[in-house]
């Protein structure tokens, strides 16, 4: 019989089913380095090579099954795996990131377009909105500093 996991161990087992490292850190509050570092112990403890194999031994192991959770845990809408669901702690959850990478992150599959033609159109989009923008700063840094005044009478009125 394999060594019994640590709760955190059986934590970010459970949630290699259905979400990446990234995800799995950022739902724990913990590093990657620190999700490595627990998926290196649970292959080791299980004496398998692959995390796949690791989930089936700990599905197969009777004495994790009083701790068990339903097969399918209820995602919402988005998409998004809750880990509470997952793990059925009762753990708060990890806080919003309210930086500029975590609304990126949040983002999910439209952060990066399909195909080059989208991608082509982003760029080009952003780069003449930009150079609106640009002319109509200049304009009121011209007006604002004293350069000609567009509302003037011309010389020939």
């Amino acid at each position: 019989m394999p060594e019994r996991l640590t709760k955190r161990q059986e934590e970010c087992l459970r949630l290699s089913a259905t979400m990446t490292d990234k995800e799995i850190a950022r739902a724990l509050g913990i590093s990657e380095n620190t999700v490595d570092k627990h998926f290196r112990e649970v292959l080791r403890k299980f004496g398998v090579s692959t995390r796949k194999a690791a989930l089936r031994a700990l599905a197969s192991d009777a004495s994790y099954a009083a701790d068990a959770i339903p097969p399918e845990p209820v995602s919402p809408p988005d998409g998004r795996v809750d880990a509470d669901r997952i793990t059925g702690s009762l753990a708060p959850a990890a806080p919003a990131d309210r930086t500029l990478y975590g609304v990126y992150s949040r983002l999910g599959r439209w952060r990066t377009p399909g195909s080059p033609a989208v991608r082509a159109a982003a760029v080009f989009g952003w780069a003449f909105g930009g150079l609106i923008l640009l002319i109509i700063l200049t304009g009121l840094v011209g007006l604002v500093f004293g350069g000609t005044n567009p509302f003037a009478p011309t010389a020939g009125n």
